[in-house]
């Protein structure tokens, strides 16, 4: 795979997008470096499914942009639109045609092809003369990937990829992705909402609330410098370098903690679990 190493794969400018008077997204901008593997969290109806339509120019903003490799993504040419992968929520269309038949059809649009990967066939465990209306939601989700992996794209966006699937084949697929991205360098970017997979697989974390990036830091540092503080309140941060990232009653999420910021006596530390962090982040703020 040739990835221009100083050309980013995505970065994502300022991007609003509205539906009549609701605004989905709201000046959302970050990059994607060659090579990383990039978590998209929040709540349903955060934006996450709203963004990636954008990354993949289904969705024209109101403002703002989206480049991949360089370019504006409603200009992309072919040869970079080839370079990208998605894998939608469910799979629909295409009915008719056998399994084998449609691999082959997708595969004719990117020309000449490597074999397929072995890992990602002895994954996917689909026989290719069957019909895909007669396959099952599972079945369906593991063709999705097998299509849009078998190109070996530059940058792969999944959108849920495995709401559908057993815990057995998302235990696999989880380990074949992070596999992949090793061996062929891949920018990935991630929507799920199984905490523990993003945890474990992600370099980067971006937390969407209410069409709002509000987080956006890498996953070794979160779990370094994200604490809970009990008996706190934001008076008492006035002049710490700690981001409020989350509230209780009982006291404060943060988010840039370290053993040499000195807190006031009676404060109580402790790492939060990664789940109840999400909930806190991403937490519906009032107006």
């Amino acid at each position: 795979m040739n990835i221009r190493q100083d050309v980013l794969p995505v970065r994502v400018t300022n991007l609003t997008k509205r539906f009549g008077s609701f605004t989905a997204l709201d000046g959302v901008s970050f990059t994607v470096e060659p090579g990383e593997t990039v978590a998209l969290l929040g709540r349903n109806g955060a934006g996450k499914s709203t963004l990636i339509g954008c990354l993949m120019g289904f969705l024209v903003p109101d403002k703002g942009s989206v480049d991949l490799f360089g370019q504006n993504v409603l200009d992309l040419p072919r040869d970079l639109r080839a370079k990208t992968g998605f894998v939608p929520q469910t799979m629909t269309g295409f009915g008719a045609f056998t399994v084998g038949k449609l691999i082959d059809y997708i595969g004719a649009f990117y020309g000449r092809l490597p074999p397929i990967d072995p890992a990602l066939l002895r994954w996917a465990d689909l026989d290719p003369k069957k019909i895909v209306k007669s396959l099952s939601g599972g079945q369906r989700q593991r063709l999705a990937i097998l299509l849009a992996m078998r190109h070996e794209p530059d940058f792969l966006v999944l959108d849920e990829p495995v709401a559908s699937l057993d815990p057995h084949a998302r235990r696999d697929f989880m380990n074949l992705l992070g596999d992949y991205a090793r061996r062929t360098g891949a920018s990935v970017l991630i929507s799920s909402h199984i905490l523990s997979d993003l945890e474990r697989l992600c370099s980067r974390l971006l937390f969407l609330r209410q069409g709002c990036l509000v987080l956006d830091v890498p996953t070794n540092v979160f779990r370094a410098t994200t604490r809970w503080l009990d008996h706190a309140t934001p008076h008492i941060l006035n002049d710490l370098p700690l981001q409020i990232i989350g509230q209780r009653e009982t006291g404060l999420l943060v988010h840039g903690w370290s053993e040499d910021v000195i807190l006031p006596e009676g404060t109580t530390i402790s790492v939060p679990d990664f789940e109840d962090a999400f909930l806190e982040i991403t937490a519906t703020r009032a107006a």
